[in-house]
């Protein structure tokens, strides 16, 4: 009795420690449905119609091809395979700018651009200091937050897209 309970204890926590983290990360369930982690998202989100500005932070993209490439994807143009994970900030109120961003997440290969949304002053301040990797927000956010004085930084590069 003592020992199938101790047993059941070890099984129980080693379940806990080791087994619950692995069963988490989705290594078991790619595995058993045979999914690629570089395939393409099967749906394409539409952009939403209207102006945005995209932010692209040079220090953080130092490899200058793949900055390129990023910048010619954000900027409508079709681009190749790119093996480099981006995290995209959205300001939480903007929901054309969140829009906007799931459009281009979805042309992306799975898991390739993280989007996460952040009280806008505060994302603001942050690009004030470099800290951000990519944003991307709504003309009219842009314009109401003065985010027009990041603009011309040296290591920010900005595009405007429109989508009618």
């Amino acid at each position: 009795m003592k020992i199938g309970r101790h047993i059941l204890i070890i099984l129980t926590a080693l379940f806990l420690i080791l087994g619950l983290p692995f069963l988490r990360t989705g290594y078991l369930e790619r595995k058993l449905t045979g999914a690629d982690a570089v395939a393409s998202s099967s749906v394409i989100i539409d952009a939403p119609s209207g102006e945005f500005v995209v932010l692209i932070n040079k220090d953080v993209h130092t490899n200058a091809e793949n900055l390129q490439t990023w910048e010619d994807f954000f900027s409508g143009k079709e681009i190749g395979y790119l093996f480099e994970d981006i995290i995209c900030t959205v300001a939480t109120g903007d929901a054309g700018g969140i829009t906007m961003a799931q459009s281009f997440q979805s042309r992306l290969p799975e898991n390739q651009m993280e989007i996460k949304t952040e009280d806008t002053i505060l994302m603001l301040s942050k690009a004030e200091y470099g800290k951000f990797d990519i944003i991307i927000m709504s003309k009219e956010i842009a314009d109401s937050f003065t985010a027009s004085t990041l603009y011309d930084r040296d290591n920010v590069i900005m595009i405007a897209v429109k989508d009618e």
